[in-house]
């Protein structure tokens, strides 16, 4: 090998390690909390930020107060017999909670802590979705459905599939994820098919489906209406324009483009497994399994930043965030992971 073909792929090599370390380093928390001490297995955090609501392994799940550091409301779906709560969510605006443990699901009020109904269902729920005020549901179902549910009549409105010709099966795909938008009009589901769907709660009927490389693992609404966001699992997490139906950005930290080879690489796909927005709308933030929090600028899908959180424990592989806020200033993200810490991150912007 000639000494310019060695020094061509050491150059490589070095521009290869530094994409892949430019947004994997790890730092520290401003604040951190231990919310769970056998891990959790779900969480969320109410709209304005000031809760994150914990589901506990095996234990209640706990409204955790993050600034002042305590429990506010410990609950369990069953009295006197705690199970792994294996969901949770929050109306958009918070005045009603939902924790599920498999096939039941309690909706709690906020203000009081007290339950407000106990729902039964055939079969497993894989995600749930609140509308804005909590007085309906749409869940993603083990059976390969997704239903909407009226709490306060007590019946399911729609229900949802996702046939399998996008993957060239014959029998429905599972659905994983579902979302409802912040007016309550549109809901959103994600399946095994490679899918997301875009569908009129009022009507029951769909409006448009993206593509994607696998299977969908995550939907968003950004709280304005303007866009949505889903992502596959080990794909790319994309922007769409919830009124066009139009790709808006693929969230890819390739500083070389999204439609060059570079955007196909293995380090620049990963899993997202928690989003959420600022309170001005203007960035994103993303929780990822293997450690990883990016922002995002909403207009374009630009990286702004991205850091790993640190292991518990070294020698165990992964922290899987479950769920990551913007603090109500927009100065800092929080997240919530599922070895059990909370942590506070400061976040600078220009």
């Amino acid at each position: 090998m000639s000494v310019a073909v060695r020094f061509l792929r050491g150059i490589k090599l070095i521009f290869i390690s530094g994409l892949l370390l430019a947004c994997t380093g790890e730092r520290a928390a401003m604040h951190e909390w231990q919310h769970s001490h056998l891990g959790s297995y779900a969480a969320a955090f109410s709209p304005d930020s000031r809760y994150v609501l914990v589901g506990d392994t095996d234990l209640p799940a706990k409204l955790w107060d993050i600034a002042a550091g305590n429990i506010k409301y410990s609950w369990q779906n069953q009295p006197g017999k705690a199970g792994t709560t294996t969901d949770v969510g929050f109306s958009a605006d918070g005045k009603v909670v939902a924790t599920c443990e498999s096939e039941t699901i309690v909706l709690w009020d906020m203000a009081t802590g007290e339950p407000m109904l106990r729902l039964e269902f055939p079969f497993t729920v894989k995600d749930l979705a609140l509308s804005p005020q909590g007085d309906y549901l749409l869940l993603a179902l083990q059976d390969r459905t997704a239903v909407y549910f009226d709490v306060i009549e007590n019946r399911v409105v729609h229900v949802f599939e996702h046939d399998g010709e996008a993957v060239n099966s014959p029998i429905n795909q599972l659905i994983n994820t579902v979302a409802i938008s912040a007016d309550g009009k549109y809901g959103l589901t994600g399946g095994d098919d490679h899918t997301a769907r875009l569908w009129n709660l009022d009507s029951g009927e769909q409006i448009r489906q993206w593509l994607h490389g696998s299977s969908v693992s995550l939907v968003s609404f950004d709280p304005l209406g303007g866009f949505v966001i889903s992502s596959a699992g080990n794909d790319q997490a994309r922007l769409w324009n919830l009124h066009s139906g139009e790709q808006i950005a693929v969230l890819n930290t390739s500083p070389l483009g999204i439609d060059g080879i570079w955007a196909d690489f293995p380090v620049f796909k990963t899993t997202t497994t928690a989003v959420n927005y600022s309170a001005d709308n203007r960035f994103i933030v993303t929780g990822h399994p293997n450690q990883q929090i990016c922002v995002w600028r909403a207009q374009n899908g630009a990286n702004v930043d991205c850091w790993q959180t640190p292991r518990r424990q070294a020698l165990r592989p992964g922290v899987v965030l479950q769920a990551v806020a913007f603090d109500a200033e927009g100065q800092a993200v929080y997240s919530e992971a599922g070895n059990g810490l909370a942590q506070k991150w400061s976040f600078d912007h220009d």
